[in-house]
């Protein structure tokens, strides 16, 4: 209250006019660099967003040429599914791309602020580039598991929704990002791995499905009805629409390949659209019962160990 009162008029009007010649020059410059920074980063977001969105196109181009050349019959599921997974690939890589560019953009914004209204940049750069080695040296298992990320997203080896194998973890994956991998067992557990540790990755719904059914039938039933019985299932599958479109190409099924004094074994495989293995395994399996009942084919008994 002393300084106010001991403050003249002249001295206040001169205090108004320096804030002034400050807002002219340095608060306009603050405010250039602000808008400058919203424009920059809007249009980054244009290109990154192009740049993704044509990597899309072409992807989704040169796969139906590759379906039209190589395929004689072209799977209609199988190039949708490859398609969506095209699409989620170039989102997720759009989103990261967009984030690290604010955060670059931002932070150069900041300090150029920081320069405008007086403060000397000089010792804070060098502070960050000290501070930054630091980090950088304590963060190490950070700096693997966003660099494993990175790789992870770019070679498209795991997407939201695919079946996946971590070593730590089995289950369906439900949010990937640069530092961590999430997956949901089929008990409803959530695994969460970081992306560091994951060494080596199986995906189940990358590429084809296989549909793989092991067949344990009695000693004593004939082959041929055998035979005959799975191809019927075969022709049941191809005019299900249902199931004709999970499946790709023709399922087969080999002859015998072991016998003992009780059984003898078959194996049948279907290639699948990703992830739809397993339905498909459980409606041949199930189909198979029903058309062995109907034509008296017996399975094999289970074994038993005779107690000592």
């Amino acid at each position: 209250m002393n300084f106010l009162a001991e403050t003249t008029t002249q001295e206040a009007f001169s205090l108004v006019d320096r804030i002034g010649q400050w807002l002219l020059s340095n608060g306009v410059t603050i405010l250039v660099i602000i808008l400058v920074a919203l424009l920059v980063r809007f249009v980054v977001g244009i290109l990154v967003n192009r740049i993704f969105q044509t990597m899309y196109q072409s992807g989704s181009r040169i796969s139906r040429m590759t379906n039209v050349v190589v395929k004689k019959h072209p799977d209609a599921g199988l190039a949708a599914a490859h398609e969506e997974r095209r699409k989620q690939r170039a989102d997720t890589l759009s989103t990261a791309s967009k984030n690290v560019a604010s955060v670059v953009i931002w932070s150069i914004a900041f300090v150029m602020i920081l320069a405008q209204v007086g403060v000397n940049i000089a010792p804070i750069i060098a502070s960050l580039g000290v501070a930054g080695l630091a980090a950088g040296i304590g963060a190490q298992t950070l700096i693997k598991d966003v660099l494993a990320g990175v790789i992870m997203l770019f070679e498209d080896l795991v997407a939201v929704g695919d079946y996946v194998d971590l070593q730590f973890a089995e289950g369906t994956v439900e949010n990937v990002n640069l530092r961590v991998t999430q997956v949901r067992g089929l008990n409803g557990v959530l695994w969460t791995v970081r992306n560091g540790e994951i060494i080596s990755l199986g995906n189940y719904s990358r590429g084809l499905g296989t549909a793989f059914v092991m067949l344990d039938i009695a000693s004593s039933a004939d082959d041929a009805a055998v035979t005959e019985a799975i191809h019927a299932v075969f022709d049941t599958l191809k005019a299900d629409q249902k199931w004709s479109k999970l499946i790709v190409g023709a399922p087969q099924a080999t002859g015998i390949l072991s016998v003992d004094g009780a059984r003898y074994q078959r194996r049948i495989t279907a290639d699948t659209i990703p992830g739809k293995q397993w339905d498909v395994e459980r409606e041949i399996r199930k189909r198979l019962r029903a058309e062995f009942d109907k034509r008296g084919i017996e399975f094999a008994l289970p074994r038993f160990q005779e107690s000592a």
